[in-house]
């Protein structure tokens, strides 16, 4: 997917949102403060999304981040809107018969397409996993789950 990185505008708007809560004027916040922050930037903030990417946020564990580290917390979320659209226009194009819904046929076809090596034993173990029911259609978030796995 796409490589992003952020313009000048979306560097002075975070720089904006991450002084604000900057009460000490120390050039860092609180880690706790990252999603209050990413929200008053606009951002949808998912419940699950902030502990996806923990690992990497305030690897020295003082339970502070500085502006860089917060601005690549930044990149990711715009990286991951990015990607989340990007998928949400594929899924559209492969709902064909407009029901919300993907036949697994059409997944197949792709993941064979993909060049990541998958056999069918892989593929089929993939789609198994996302079409629990086993109706052949999957839905946006089976879609998304069978995308992003890694």
């Amino acid at each position: 997917m796409t490589e992003i990185k952020l313009s000048e505008q979306q560097i002075k708007v975070a720089k904006d949102g991450f002084k604000s809560f900057d009460k000490k004027n120390e050039d860092r916040i609180k880690v706790g403060d990252i999603e209050a922050v990413l929200k008053k930037l606009g951002h949808n903030i998912k419940p699950d999304w902030l502990e996806k990417i923990e690992s990497t946020i305030d690897t020295e564990g003082t339970g502070y981040i500085d502006f860089e580290e917060f601005c690549k917390i930044v990149r990711k979320k715009v990286q991951d809107d990015e990607d989340e659209r990007e998928l949400r226009e594929m899924f559209r194009i492969l709902d064909k018969e407009k029901r919300g819904e993907v036949n697994t046929n059409e997944l197949r076809w792709i993941l064979k397409n993909l060049g990541d090596d998958l056999t069918e034993n892989d593929i089929d173990d993939m789609i198994a996993d996302v079409d629990t029911d086993g109706s052949g259609w999957v839905d946006y978030d089976e879609f998304y789950k069978l995308m992003m796995s890694d």
